[in-house]
């Protein structure tokens, strides 16, 4: 069941609570119970669903931080490798360390740039799903405290 699907239902869960029967004068109302239930059911099944959207989150959130480092590693490899073939003259070496250590510390940028990346989508994919969980999880409650009633 997808999220929209559990919007829907949440949706009826809360036309089926303002719709009931109000007591007069307790403040309670009347909610056909078969109903709500099988609204909370489905509702519990869909949950799942969310829950392993998150997993899947945090695990791309972890790829591709996974994936940056070992770019920034084969990079700086590059790099690495780069300067240990520059073995001539002074001035060639010398001009073959000042590119390494440029490289070097491009690679380290690069590396690092990928990261906070990464990190920060993931921050805002995480978040979005976490107040999305949230909002679910409150409607949840207000059907289930409406029912207690």
């Amino acid at each position: 069941m997808n999220r929209m699907n559990l919007v829907l239902l949440l949706d009826r869960l809360d036309q089926l609570i303002g719709s009931a029967t109000e007591i007069p004068l307790t403040g309670k109302s009347l909610v056909d119970t078969e109903d709500a239930l099988d609204l909370i059911e489905k509702i519990r099944n869909a949950l799942p669903e969310e829950v392993k959207r998150a997993e899947w989150l945090a695990s791309e959130k972890d790829r591709m931080l996974k994936e940056s480092q070992e770019e920034a590693e084969r990079i700086l490899l590059q790099a690495e490798e780069y300067a240990a073939k520059m073995v001539s003259e002074s001035e060639i070496v010398k001009r073959a360390r000042e590119e390494a250590e440029r490289i070097l510390e491009e690679a380290r940028q690069q590396a690092k740039e990928l990261q906070q990346e990464a990190a920060a989508y993931a921050e805002r994919v995480l978040a979005s799903l976490e107040e999305a969980l949230e909002r679910t999880m409150a409607v949840v409650r207000q059907g289930r405290e409406s029912l207690q009633k």
